[in-house]
């Protein structure tokens, strides 16, 4: 009988996969009722209004009134321009077809949704119909899919205040990841679900956030044995408690109060000594009434079956079978209640009285736990055949969807060749047609461009003679001057040796006076300053005494006869070692000529740019005699 515990689980997990309702029960209904009712308010106000109240009817089993609301919905959305309220309604059928188990049809509806939700371009329209597939493919099992799909939906809500429509998505990502034996993730997405439930300030989203954080330390509790981690199980059990306690009217899930009470009474019975029976019956009792009035069988299975197992502890297994007898007779007149309530209480029941030594009693449980356990094996079977159809229906849509986006693809490649063929052959006409014309125009101007050219080499020939002969004058001009030069330097130098003895015997005369006398020291002075002018005359001369005329014609020869006479002085100066600061003063000239006229004479002497101007002028020099 311990075992029926498992419907606790169930219920979590029943509440867990429902979407969120955005409003409250009794305060709700009234409102989305009067906006239907309203003929001031647009459509698309009253089609949102219709999918949250078939919402909150399926969630609490009326689903045939549900389902009404819905198809009226879906009339009036085909008539509106905007596709986003259709696409919300197929999604609204989606959850009420897979709250009757038609797995098919579910998705079917949520295939419609996504059909018109590529139409638009609101993501947050987009983001809920991507949200209620991966509900639907975790429903069936097919977590990698749905968790894909959340995923995708929480990147259509970056951007968005949607606080609300995050905290469900988080709640289904953390229990994903809880089936995945990932605790850490599975954490850190339950965390990440309240606090956009906080943000959200909806009463349902919080108190499931509760939930949720709640049995994740019980599930930690049970390994670890921490006495924190059960804290922690009760604190966000009975803030669910609270929460429903001081916003009762504004509960959309009514159930969840049942849930949460019989949660705290499990944790009594399971973990804490018997003597904490009373606090666990006060839970039960709780957890009893919102069963009955939630018409909730598995609540109401629960609660007897955890006061079954109070009763058999203590060995009253007599009272232990009419309790659950008790919850059999109640649930039996529920037509909510199915075959695995009844499956279950029967079998605790034939464990129970095989325990006590009635065998006769426990077969007959045996046979009734046989006849329903074979209605909930048809009905599992069902589901899977559903589950299995979806699939095929699902995998087909996707291969037939990639096999068109393949087609589709192969098509606009192949029209992307056959362009690039027209066009390749449009440019060869063109370039075919303009090469002829090209030709043609050649073939008549050939004859002017040879006639052209012939002028231009006459023009070139005469050009060339006119320089030669002007260069020619030059160098003739520039020897006439170099032996005019030669001629002064001799007669200077002659005045200078005169002047030289003149002065020695002057010197020769004065070392003869008083060496302290003032006048004595300044004649030195100046007999030794002549002295340094005629050395700094004495070199000028033997630089001049250096420069030949095989050096002139030597450049000229290399240059091709186009140095000017400026050009070959610029030269002989470089010969002479000075430097181009020293070259613009002796001409009076800015040394930025200097460079450029360096650069002009490298040019005609045809010298590459890693050649020296420098080096190429002394080697002419020092070989006067050496052809270039």
């Amino acid at each position: 009988m311990g075992r029926l515990l498992f419907i606790c689980v169930f219920i979590f997990f029943a509440v867990l996969f429902r979407p969120p309702v955005t409003q409250a029960q009794s305060v709700v209904i009234d409102s989305l009722n009067t906006i239907i009712d309203n003929p001031g308010a647009t459509k698309g106000e009253r089609i949102d209004a219709m999918g949250e109240l078939a919402e909150i009817m399926a969630m609490n089993k009326r689903p045939d009134e549900a389902l009404k609301i819905a198809e009226n919905a879906l009339e009036i959305s085909h008539r509106e321009k905007e596709k986003g309220y259709t696409a919300l309604t197929y999604s609204t059928l989606s959850y009420l077809y897979a709250q009757q188990d038609s797995i098919v049809l579910a998705f079917q509806a949520i295939d419609s949704a996504s059909r018109y939700a590529a139409q638009i371009t609101d993501k947050v329209i987009k983001g809920r119909i991507h949200s209620r597939r991966g509900w639907l493919e975790n429903m069936i099992g097919n977590r990698d899919k749905a968790y894909q799909y959340m995923l995708e939906a929480l990147r259509m809500f970056e951007g968005e205040e949607v606080p609300l429509f995050q905290s469900s998505i988080y709640h289904h990502l953390a229990s994903i990841q809880g089936y995945w034996n990932e605790p850490e993730k599975q954490l850190h997405y339950t965390r990440l679900c309240l606090d956009a439930a906080l943000k959200s300030k909806d009463p349902d989203a919080i108190s499931h956030a509760y939930l949720s954080l709640g049995s994740y330390y019980l599930y930690r509790y049970r390994k670890d044995q921490s006495r924190q981690l059960l804290d922690s199980t009760r604190h966000y059990y009975t803030s669910i408690l609270k929460l429903v306690d001081s916003r009762r009217k504004r509960i959309t899930a009514r159930s969840i109060e049942g849930i949460a009470a019989l949660n705290m009474a499990n944790l009594y019975f399971e973990f804490y000594p018997s003597s904490y029976k009373d606090s666990a019956e006060v839970y039960l009792d709780q957890a009893l009434a919102n069963g009955r009035e939630t018409k909730h069988p598995e609540i109401i299975v629960n609660s007897y079956g955890i006061l079954g197992e109070y009763a058999r502890k203590e060995g009253d297994y007599n009272k232990a079978e009419k309790l659950l007898q008790m919850a059999m007779a109640e649930i039996s007149g529920n037509p909510r209640s199915g075959a695995l309530e009844k499956s279950r209480i029967t079998s605790s029941l034939a464990r129970m009285t095989e325990e006590n030594g009635d065998d006769s009693k426990a077969l007959t449980y045996y046979k009734q736990y046989m006849k329903f356990d074979k209605e909930l094996f048809d009905k599992e079977k069902l589901f899977i055949t559903q589950k299995l159809e979806a699939q095929y229906q699902s995998e087909k849509k996707e291969l037939a969807l990639t096999a068109a986006r393949q087609e589709a693809a192969f098509t606009k490649k192949l029209n992307r060749y056959y362009l690039v063929l027209i066009a390749a052959g449009l440019v060869a006409l063109f370039f075919l047609f303009r090469s002829y014309h090209f030709k043609l125009k050649a073939s008549q101007q050939r004859q002017l461009l040879l006639t052209g050219e012939k002028h231009e080499a006459e023009l070139q020939a005469s050009l060339k003679a006119e320089e030669t002969a002007r260069l020619q004058a030059e160098r003739e001009l520039m020897q006439e001057r170099l032996d005019r030069l030669e001629k002064e330097l001799l007669a200077g130098t002659l005045q200078v040796e005169e002047k030289n003895t003149l002065l020695q015997n002057f010197k020769e005369k004065l070392n003869s006076l008083d060496s302290n006398d003032p006048l004595h020291r300044q004649i030195n002075r100046l007999i030794s300053k002549n002295n340094e002018v005629d050395k700094g005359y004495d070199d000028i001369k033997a630089e001049f005494s250096e420069i030949h005329p095989e050096f002139i014609a030597g450049l000229q020869q290399k240059a091709e006869n186009k140095l000017t006479r400026l050009d070959l002085k610029y030269c002989s100066y470089i010969l002479m070692g000075l430097t181009n600061k020293e070259i613009a003063i002796k001409l009076n000239v800015d040394p930025k000529s200097i460079r450029m006229a360096r650069y002009r004479i490298k040019q005609k002497l045809n010298l590459r740019k890693d050649e020296s101007l420098d080096g190429f002028i002394n080697d002419l020099g020092t070989k006067p005699n050496t052809t270039v």
